[in-house]
């Protein structure tokens, strides 16, 4: 090959790749931008991955607990029907004021495989009153204690066993954490 033709290719190479870096910029920055006016549309609810935990809480004062843990064959609080699986966590506010700014960080890990995925989210909008109860849901429905979840990710994904830690944070307390195991067969087999 001559000296031109390889400085062609090489150009061509170059050319092919700064088109590619081109796109890829703009999806980002466009997921940037829709996320910012959309809650639900934020990366983490549409791309699986091992996002960071952005919890820095270092209280130690206890204010709340989380009472239960659900992964799979959940179901309807108020008519006992079966709903589909998601991880539902119910909390306990053991102090005499309401309790707001809550994050959550939990990871799953394929049992089999050990790929793992990592999702922080800010509960905007939940309180939880004082000496009260109540139990919040990553089901990507509406409502109060409703919140995105990544139908993507491996629970979804994966008909392994899958392994949760969860991380749940309020100003001020401690953080509590919980772990839970969905069994084998994927979303929706009752187990």
């Amino acid at each position: 090959m001559s000296k031109k033709n390889l400085t062609i290719l090489i150009a061509a190479i170059v050319l092919v790749g700064l088109v590619f870096v081109g796109i890829y910029a703009s999806r980002q920055h466009s997921a940037v931008t829709t996320s910012q006016t959309v809650s639900s549309s934020s990366p983490q609810d549409v791309a699986p991955g091992l996002y960071p935990n952005e919890i820095k809480n270092n209280s130690t004062a206890v204010g709340f607990t989380i009472k239960n843990i659900a992964v799979e064959n959940n179901t309807d609080p108020i008519s006992g029907k079966v709903v589909s699986d998601h991880l539902e966590l119910t909390l306990v506010n053991t102090t005499a004021k309401p309790l707001t700014g809550f994050e959550v960080y939990y990871t799953m890990t394929d049992a089999k495989t050990q790929q793992k995925e990592g999702y922080y989210k800010q509960l905007t909008g939940f309180t939880l009153a004082p000496n009260a109860t109540s139990t919040i849901h990553f089901d990507n429905q509406t409502g109060d204690g409703h919140f995105s979840a990544n139908k993507s990710s491996l629970y979804y994904k994966s008909s392994d066993a899958i392994d949760f830690a969860v991380q749940v944070s309020a100003p001020g307390y401690v953080v509590q954490n919980i772990q839970a195991t969905k069994a084998a067969g994927g979303a929706e087999t009752k187990d």
